[in-house]
């Protein structure tokens, strides 16, 4: 059976981190995508609120 030490998993997913960071820093169309999905998944959540419990947010 294959088995990695921790350090080595550590530094695996340290380098696929820092990788992904540039990989978006880079590339302003992917920075905006996420941000976009990042928004849409806070602020629209189906919680089984009612709507206006729900937005409250949006009328400060």
């Amino acid at each position: 059976m294959f088995s990695q030490s921790i350090f080595a998993q550590l530094v695996r997913m340290s380098v696929l981190l820092v990788l992904s960071l540039i990989a978006v820093h880079n590339s302003p169309a992917l920075l905006n995508l996420l941000a976009q999905q990042a928004v849409n998944s806070g602020c629209h959540q189906q919680t089984g609120q009612d709507d206006s419990h729900q937005h409250s947010h949006h009328h400060h």
